[in-house]
């Protein structure tokens, strides 16, 4: 049962197999190791996006 979508890679997957980690007091929960790598490696990539590009 997916109950909630990976904010690295975009799946949707389950808390209770997914992974997690403590960032600065919230937890966050990934689909797999490689994307929980990704976040720790560069947190502000994915709390903060950056705003569309204007054409």
């Amino acid at each position: 049962m997916a109950d909630q979508t990976c904010m690295v890679c975009g799946k949707a997957f389950d808390t209770e197999k997914g992974l997690k980690w403590n960032h600065e007091g919230k937890w966050f929960y990934f689909n797999d190791m490689g994307c929980r790598n990704r976040f720790i490696g560069n947190p502000k990539k994915y709390l903060d996006p950056a705003p569309p590009a204007q054409t």
